[in-house]
Parts: C-alpha cells; structure tokens; sequence
C-alpha cells in the first residue's frame, strides 16, 4: 500500500522573518530553502559557458537531446517530420545533414529556433 502526500508551495517574504520560525521550517520541512531576493538573476544564453557548449554541440546532437528531453522516439518524430525513422537516425548520427525547411519544422516541435539544428 502507498500513500503519497503533497505539502503545498509557501512562500514567505518580507525583509524580517523571524529567527524562531526558519528555525522551526528547517527542522519540521526537508526541502526548505531561502532565496535572497538581491541575487542578480541573468540569462543563461548570455553566459561564456552557453556560448561554449553551444559551440561545441553539432546539430545532430542537439536533435538527439531535444528529442530525447520531449520523450519521442525516432518514430514518432519521423511521423512529425513525415519521413522515415531510418532518416530520423541518419540526422542524429550526422551522416544525413538537416535542411532548413526540417530545422524549421523541428524548431516548431521543440520550441526551439531553426539555427539549433542547422
């Protein structure tokens, strides 16, 4: 038998919350954790190390992750491209090159712009 409890999302802000109640979220709640709001956030795509990995990751492998992270098999995105699964598989092997009306069509499946697969 399982039962599976959810505890809901809390959020607490406010500059002075007190000591007595952290102390008491951290002993009675495993996954608490305290965001400071004065963290400078930035954008990932901005950053050396995206810019490096990008430069690094073919258009086959990105076609391999993408599809992999969105759960399709070979098939099922041959279906969406309407080709074959065999030709799915050339792409991310990199023997078969992407054209761009696919990288465009694959930028549609996976929320993602044609310029990632070409």
């Amino acid at each position: 038998m399982q039962a599976v409890v959810k505890t809901p999302h809390i959020e607490i802000t406010g500059e002075n919350i007190p000591k007595k109640l952290l102390d008491f979220l951290k002993k009675n709640y495993k996954n608490v954790e305290l965001i400071d709001d004065e963290e400078e956030y930035i954008d990932i795509t901005q950053t050396d190390w995206f810019r490096q990995m990008a430069a690094e990751d073919s258009p086959a492998e990105a076609l391999k992750r993408y599809r992999k992270r969105f759960g399709m098999s070979q098939i099922e995105l041959g279906e969406k491209l309407n080709m074959l699964k065999q030709n799915v598989s050339a792409m991310e092997r990199g023997t078969r090159g992407i054209s761009k009306a696919t990288a465009h069509k694959l930028a549609e499946i996976f929320h993602s712009y044609p310029g990632r697969f070409i």
